[in-house]
């Protein structure tokens, strides 16, 4: 009876969590939607748009479903790298909480690239990250560190801002 249970409650733990990254998911594809990138940082043959996950995949199977959607024209390819120090060139780029001690090299490695950067990482805006995902009066939420994006050459819209639980 008490494996019973506990089987019911790990499932239902699995639950809430996937249905958390897939809101997140749906907030990454829209905060694509809402942000400018400076035209060079898509090559006449790079047609697509580039979302990576660094880290441990918190979003299971989840992002797959936004590689049949488009942002602003272009096909939208999803790609998984163990390490934040493995980054590929994308466009939007999820840290995971598992590359917590590796934050130091969004300000050295990735800094000077047009690559929007999300977690939900305590403290990521801090660390020089662009957007971090929060949780206000238990619905989720977001701050944007508005320098950052323009350090990079990227504009978030006016309509994204307003919406940000906090612009710094």
């Amino acid at each position: 009876m008490l494996i019973c249970i506990l089987g019911r409650f790990g499932s239902l733990q699995a639950q809430e969590i996937s249905q958390e990254y897939r809101l997140k998911a749906a907030f990454l594809v829209n905060f694509a939607r809402f942000i400018t990138w400076p035209e060079q940082s898509f090559s006449a043959k790079q047609q697509e748009f580039t979302i990576c996950v660094a880290g441990v995949n918190p979003f299971s199977n989840v992002l797959s479903a936004v590689e049949s959607k488009q942002i602003n024209g272009r096909k939208i390819r999803v790609t998984y790298v163990d390490s934040l120090r493995k980054v590929p060139q994308c466009h939007l780029l999820y840290v995971s909480r598992s590359e917590e001690e590796d934050l130091a090299y969004l300000s050295t490695g990735i800094a000077l690239h047009p690559v929007v950067t999300v977690s939900d990482i305590p403290g990521f805006v801090k660390a020089g990250g662009s957007i971090e995902f929060i949780l206000k009066e238990n619905r989720l939420s977001f701050i944007i560190n508005h320098s950052a994006l323009k350090q990079r050459g990227i504009q978030a819209g006016a309509s994204m801002l307003d919406l940000a639980a906090s612009v710094r």
